[in-house]
C-alpha cells in the first residue's frame, strides 16, 4: 500500500462519521424515529442495527417494529438514549458522574457493549469511599460480576470510612445485611459495625426499626467488650429493646475475623537495573497506605537473594547473596532483630515456607567456592523446629531449582517452577510430605516460568508475578489450574502477601519500559478482582523485596531509630504460646 492508500486509510473513519451526520440532519433516508420520555429522535435502521444487535434484531422482519416509523422503547432514560444514538452516528461519548448511571442503563439495556465497556471503566477510575456503594448496587442490578466484585471490595476494605458517609445511610437493609455480614468486612472493631447499623437504624427509626433484629444476626458479639455492650444494654433504650438481644449477645458461635493485621515490606532494590538497595522497612494498612518506616539493621541492608517467612508473628530472614548461610528473626512485639543458628548449606534465590510451627528451606542456588568454577542449583531441604536446636536436612527436591514459588497447603509444601541452570525454567510442580519425609511430582504448569509467587487462601493456591499474565489458581485436590484475573500493573520481580481473601503484591518492573514502579495490586480471591491503587503506595519503586503479613503492634508508629539489633546468635524456641529467645 502506497502512501496516499495509507492517508485515505486513515482519514475514512472522521469522513465518514462526518456523512452519517450530514444525512441525518438532513433527515435524508431516515426511517425510524425513537421515542423515551418525550425525546423523538430520528435515525435510521442501518446505522442502530450495525451499533447492536438489540436494534438489529427489533428491526428484522418479524418484529413489528421493523414496519413502524415510530418506535417507543420503555424503560429508558431520554437523555441517555440521545447519548447513545449520537454515539452511533458519532462514536464519541461523554460520560459524567451526573450522567453515569442513566447512560450505563441504558446501554446495559439495549446492549451497546462498547459504551458498557467505557462506563465500566468510568467508575472503576472515579471509585471512592464516596462512590463504592452507589457502584457496587449499580453492577449488581445490571449482573455486571467484575465490576460488582471490583466495588464490593473496595466498599469492605474500607468500611470505617464508608459508614460514615450519607449513602451509606440510604441503603436499602438487605444490602445492608448483605455488606456487614460479609466474612471480608475490614472493621477494626465490631464495635464499629454495631455502632454504623444502630445509626442507620436511626437515621429512619420508625420504618427501620423492624429491621433490627435481622441486622443484629449478622453482627458478632462475642468480638465486643462485655463493658460495652452491659453499658449499651443501660443506655440505648433501641438496643436494649430488641427482641431476643439477651440471647443473641450471650450467642457463642464462630466470631468473625476482624482484620487487625498490617503488612511489611522491606528490602531488595529500588532501580530496575541497578544496585541502590532499599535500606528501610515499611508498614503498610490494609488500605496499603504507607503508616511508618525504619531504617533496617545494617547487615539487612542488603537482602538480594534471600527468602522470607512468618512464624507465629516473627518474620524469619534467611540467606541471600551477601550472607548464603545467616539467618536473622525479627520479634513483632518487640521491634527488634536477632540472629538465628545458621543454615548447614548456604543459599540465595531459595524458598522458606511455615507449616504446623516448622519453617522449610527449599532449593536454592550456592555461589562459587572452594574450587568450583560455577555456582550451583541445590535440591537440598533444611527444617527448624523447636525440637531440632538447630536446622536439620530432609529429604531433597526431585528437581534442584531456585527462583520458584513456594506455599503450604492442606498440609504439604508445594514449589512452583523455578530455574535449573543452563538458561532453563521448569513447569515442574513439587509437593512435600511431612509425614513421610517424601517429594512428589504434581501436574505441570502450563507454562514453563521463574520468579512467581505463590499465596494460599483456604484450599487453594494462587500463583502471580514474574511472567504470568494473569492470576493462576492451582486446586491440590483436582491438581489442575484455572486463569483468574489480570494483573493491572507490571508484576515481575515483585513480592506478594495475604490478607484475609485478599492477596497484596507489591512493586515489581516492567521489562518492556526497564522501569520500577511503587504500586500496590490487590486481588480479592472470593471475586476475581484485581485493584491496583490509585497512588503510589509504597515510597520508592521496589524490586526483588520482601512483603509479609503480621498483626498490629503497639510500638510508636514511626520509629525514630533503627530497630534493636542483637549481633549475637540465638537459638529460637516455638511453643503453643508464641515464641521466646535464649540469648
Amino acid at each position: 500500500m502506497d502512501g496516499n492508500s495509507k492517508a485515505a486509510e486513515g482519514h475514512h473513519a472522521p469522513w465518514f462519521y462526518k456523512r452519517l451526520q450530514e444525512l441525518r440532519s438532513e433527515g435524508h433516508l431516515v426511517d425510524v424515529t425513537l421515542c423515551a420520555e418525550g425525546k423523538e429522535l430520528p435515525c435510521h435502521r442501518f446505522v442502530l442495527s450495525i451499533c447492536t444487535d438489540y436494534f438489529r434484531a427489533m428491526f428484522s422482519g418479524s418484529h413489528s417494529e421493523s414496519k413502524k416509523d415510530k418506535v417507543e422503547i420503555g424503560g429508558v432514560n431520554g437523555e441517555a438514549l440521545e447519548m447513545l444514538v449520537d454515539y452511533a452516528y458519532t462514536s464519541k461519548l461523554h460520560i459524567t458522574m451526573d450522567n453515569i448511571q442513566p447512560l450505563f442503563e441504558a446501554a446495559n439495556m439495549l446492549q451497546v457493549e462498547p459504551v458498557e465497556y467505557q462506563c465500566e471503566e468510568f467508575l472503576k477510575e472515579h471509585l471512592c469511599v464516596e462512590t463504592c456503594l452507589c457502584t457496587w448496587a449499580l453492577a449488581d442490578k445490571m449482573s455486571r460480576r467484575h465490576l460488582s466484585g471490583f466495588s464490593r471490595s473496595f466498599a469492605l476494605r474500607n468500611f470505617e470510612e464508608v459508614c460514615r458517609i450519607e449513602e451509606f445511610l440510604q441503603l436499602p437493609v438487605d444490602f445492608l445485611v448483605a455488606y456487614i455480614s460479609d466474612n471480608g468486612l475490614h472493621a477494626e472493631k465490631e464495635e464499629h459495625v454495631l455502632e454504623a447499623v444502630m445509626r442507620w437504624v436511626k437515621y429512619n427509626l420508625e420504618e427501620r426499626q423492624e429491621h433490627l433484629k435481622l441486622l443484629m444476626e449478622s453482627v458478632h458479639f462475642t468480638c465486643m467488650e462485655q463493658d460495652y455492650l452491659q453499658n449499651l444494654m443501660q443506655t440505648d433504650k433501641v438496643f436494649a429493646g430488641i427482641p431476643d438481644i439477651e440471647f443473641m449477645i450471650e450467642d457463642e458461635s464462630i466470631p468473625r475475623q476482624i482484620f487487625k493485621e498490617e503488612i511489611l515490606v522491606f528490602g531488595g532494590k529500588r532501580e530496575c537495573y541497578g544496585n541502590e538497595t532499599n535500606p528501610y522497612m515499611y508498614r503498610l494498612d490494609l488500605q496499603c497506605d504507607c503508616i511508618a518506616n525504619s531504617p533496617l539493621p545494617q547487615s539487612l541492608q542488603k537482602t538480594a537473594g534471600s527468602a522470607v517467612c512468618v512464624v507465629q508473628n516473627d518474620v524469619i530472614v534467611t540467606g541471600g547473596i551477601m550472607f548464603e548461610s545467616k539467618v536473622w528473626r525479627y520479634q513483632t512485639s518487640q521491634n527488634s532483630w536477632g540472629r538465628m543458628a545458621f543454615l548447614k548449606t548456604g543459599r540465595y534465590r531459595h524458598g522458606m515456607a511455615a507449616l504446623d510451627g516448622r519453617v522449610y528451606v527449599v532449593g536454592g542456588k550456592t555461589n562459587a567456592s572452594n574450587g568450583v568454577r560455577k555456582a550451583k542449583i541445590l535440591s537440598s531441604v533444611e527444617m527448624y523446629s523447636s525440637n531440632n536446636w538447630g536446622w536439620k536436612k530432609q529429604a531433597d527436591l526431585k528437581l534442584a531449582v531456585c527462583n520458584f514459588g513456594i506455599a503450604t497447603c492442606c498440609e504439604k509444601v508445594y514449589v512452583f517452577g523455578g530455574f535449573t541452570g543452563l538458561k532453563k525454567k521448569t513447569d515442574a510442580v513439587q509437593f512435600y510430605d511431612p509425614s513421610q519425609n517424601v517429594w512428589t511430582f504434581a501436574a505441570p504448569l502450563p507454562r514453563r516460568i521463574q520468579g512467581i509467587s505463590a499465596c494460599t487462601v483456604g484450599f487453594r493456591i494462587y500463583l502471580v508475578g514474574g511472567r504470568l499474565d494473569c492470576v493462576l489458581c492451582y486446586n491440590p485436590q483436582e491438581d489442575c489450574y484455572v486463569k483468574l484475573a489480570n494483573n493491572q500493573a507490571p508484576w515481575d520481580h515483585s513480592s506478594a502477601t495475604v490478607c484475609g481473601s485478599e492477596i497484596y503484591i507489591t512493586g515489581g518492573h516492567s521489562t518492556r519500559l526497564m522501569l520500577c514502579h511503587a504500586r500496590v495490586q490487590c486481588y480479592d480471591v472470593s471475586s476475581d478482582t484485581m485493584i491496583l491503587g490509585h497512588v503510589e503506595n509504597l515510597p520508592v519503586p521496589l524490586r526483588d523485596h520482601h512483603t509479609v503479613t503480621i498483626p498490629k503492634y503497639k510500638a510508636p508508629p514511626i520509629p525514630t531509630v533503627p530497630p534493636v539489633m542483637y549481633e549475637q546468635d540465638m537459638e529460637l524456641h516455638w511453643t503453643d504460646t508464641g515464641a521466646n529467645v535464649e540469648i
